[in-house]
């Protein structure tokens, strides 16, 4: 390196990934803003002896544990705030732990009393808000039929263990506003029975650009993954002339 002419030798830098804490997976995504529940995150290169200190949403965990694999905690609550999901793993002399853009959503069940503000959950014909830092999940069977879904947070769907498990919901409009919806990922996919039922009259007002009994998506994300399914289709090799007793596939 060279600075006002003067040429200063630096030493030689290595990489080695055996020294870098890497984040596989976690034991949940999920965990309730109310707080006190454990999770575990699994990866490589942690460590036993030196202090870990997991953070989330700026919220840090208690009765943190580790071994070279697994770091163990138990969440703190979270009041809201209007922000995105954030993982934090620092490990005392190695750093932060590469969490590979994971992250784990502090969510408000749509079960609990508390998301409603101790009132009654949504009725049917009416509308429900889901403000930016709202992570909102859907562990009801079926819902009412909903007029409109504003989401510029979180509307979540999470499988049931029971892959016949039927869950229903049923509103007229859903936008996802700058937010994110999910029924499944890619990595974690919708494993039980899930029925979405939009409704609408030709009367019924449009959304513009969107129009009317739909999801329409605005700067937001829309994940719908269910389980992987096998090839159902092929191409044929020759073509097959009528009477033929035989195909040839490619």
């Amino acid at each position: 390196m060279t600075v006002d002419g003067v040429v200063t030798e630096l030493e030689p830098v290595n990489f080695d990934s055996a020294f870098t804490p890497v984040l596989d997976s976690m034991s949940t995504r999920f965990g309730s803003v109310l707080g006190g529940e454990p999770v575990e995150f699994y990866g490589s290169n942690f460590s036993d002896s030196a202090i870990t200190t997991v953070t989330i949403d700026n919220r840090v965990c208690e009765d943190v544990s580790a071994t070279a694999d697994t770091i163990s905690c138990t969440t703190a609550d979270k009041p809201y705030r209007p922000d995105e999901p954030k993982l934090e793993i620092y490990i005392e002399g190695m750093g932060l732990v590469a969490t590979k853009g994971k992250v784990f959503r502090y969510i408000s069940r749509w079960s609990d009393d508390q998301t409603w503000g101790y009132d009654l959950s949504p009725r049917e014909g009416e509308a429900v808000n889901i403000p930016k830092g709202l992570h909102l999940l859907v562990d009801i069977d079926s819902t009412p039929v909903l007029s409109f879904i504003n989401v510029e947070g979180s509307l979540i769907f999470a499988p049931d263990s029971d892959p016949e498990h039927v869950r229903t919901f049923d509103a007229y409009y859903v936008l996802v506003q700058g937010g994110y919806m999910e029924v499944g990922t890619e990595e974690f996919r919708y494993t039980s029975k899930m029925v979405i039922t939009m409704h609408s009259t030709k009367y019924d007002p449009n959304l513009p650009i969107f129009g009317n009994k739909v999801i329409g998506v605005h700067y937001g994300t829309l994940e719908m993954h269910g389980i992987e399914r096998k090839k159902t289709w092929s191409e044929l090799d020759v073509t097959v002339e009528s009477g033929a007793t035989e195909i040839t596939l490619l």
